[in-house]
């Protein structure tokens, strides 16, 4: 399948490299293909047991019908097989993995290969803090839906954002007098994990399905919900569903948080957004939700992350001042000092080192 190959997540990267090589050469018909179309990729188009076993593949490039009209018919066998020849020449260090052949064809919207394509953009890869989609130093979550969905991948994202997920929903993300697909595609460009509402009618939309090929593209992490009969399709057939029924979904929303944060994988990242979820607590029920997804995810904070914690509640009145996170049995203190192997002691505001003064310890 496509996660066993190391070529086919580089081929939209390969693509973008040449059409600025193509751009330097003066080849501008070509560059304006390769722009406006929409990449298709197939895995394992041929395979060779020759040294240890070889694995070629196949991309399909869908343009308009006038854009193939700039295509020398005489030429064209010629043209797509030194397109495959260049594409091979950009990582040769990936072994037993090549580009079989290349093509360029006109699209229509009902071919599922031109649905399951990744629209090609020579967008620079935005930066997340510029594109104003996302919050503070949150999990940035992509959840692709179909509009009549919209309500519950809603539903999803205000449960999720306390506990450090920021979420993006098209079209509700999207700034008024915003193009939406430029701002869809700073989403795409800048998701960490992406969130596939998969109802019944979810493949069924050009759009979701080049969604889904995008993160593919990327290599981005893709969590698949399940909330009906239809299984995934195409390229995420392999990938395990996570069943739950459509009007049951609020009520899973923990199971969901823990395995959107382990498909991320990065222990650090996740952990900085837990911290500054919490430490951002706008009231006392926050405080405490987003602590307990905090000891549900570490058992562990480096000096650092220590820090971050202290100065964090020092200035929120939401967390020094919070009784729900200091029951049962000095709950935070417990954790705090079990995640760092510290001796501590809470006064007001200020949590320091048992046996230390305030002035060495606290940065105020």
């Amino acid at each position: 399948m496509a996660d066993d190959f190391a070529l086919v997540p580089k081929i939209l990267p390969a693509l973008r490299r040449l059409r600025g090589h193509y751009e330097r050469k003066g080849k501008h018909d070509i560059c304006r293909l390769i722009e406006e179309s929409v990449v298709y990729i197939e895995p394992e188009t041929e395979f060779d047991n020759w040294n240890g076993g070889t694995y070629g593949h196949d991309v399909r490039l869908f343009v308009s019908d006038d854009l193939m009209a700039l295509i020398d018919l005489d030429k064209q066998s010629e043209l797509f097989e030194s397109i495959r020849a260049d594409l091979n020449k950009v990582y040769p260090d990936i072994e037993n993995e090549y580009v079989r052949a290349f093509s360029i064809g006109p699209y229509f919207e009902a071919d599922p290969e031109y649905q399951a394509g990744v629209p090609f953009s020579m967008e620079p890869i935005a930066r997340p803090e510029d594109v104003g989609l996302w919050r503070g130093n949150a999990l940035r979550l992509f959840i692709s839906h179909r509009d009549g969905d919209k309500e519950l991948a809603n539903t999803i994202a205000s449960l999720l954002d306390p506990v450090g997920v920021s979420s993006f929903v098209a079209h509700d993300a999207i700034k008024p007098m915003r193009e939406w697909q430029k701002e869809i595609l700073n989403g795409l460009l800048t998701m960490e994990v992406m969130l596939v509402l998969l109802t019944d009618e979810f493949h069924e939309s050009v759009w979701t399905n080049q969604e889904v090929g995008f993160a593919l593209a990327r290599n981005i992490p893709i969590v698949i919900l399940k909330t009906g009969k239809v299984d995934p399709r195409g390229f995420i057939s392999n990938k395990q569903a996570i069943k739950i029924p459509y009007e049951a979904v609020e009520s899973e929303i923990h199971r969901l948080k823990q395995i959107i944060i382990k498909e991320v994988g990065h222990e650090s990242r996740v952990k900085a957004s837990l911290i500054d979820s919490f430490i951002g607590s706008a009231n006392y029920s926050d405080a405490m939700t987003r602590l307990q997804s905090l000891v549900d995810f570490t058992d562990r904070l480096n000096d650092r992350e220590f820090r971050l914690i202290v100065e964090g509640y020092y200035r929120n009145d939401q967390l020094h001042n919070c009784n729900g996170i200091h029951n049962r049995g000095n709950w935070f203190k417990r954790y705090l000092e079990a995640a760092t192997g510290k001796r501590l002691e809470f006064s007001g505001k200020e949590i320091t080192e048992a046996n230390s003064s305030s002035d060495k310890d606290f940065p105020f």
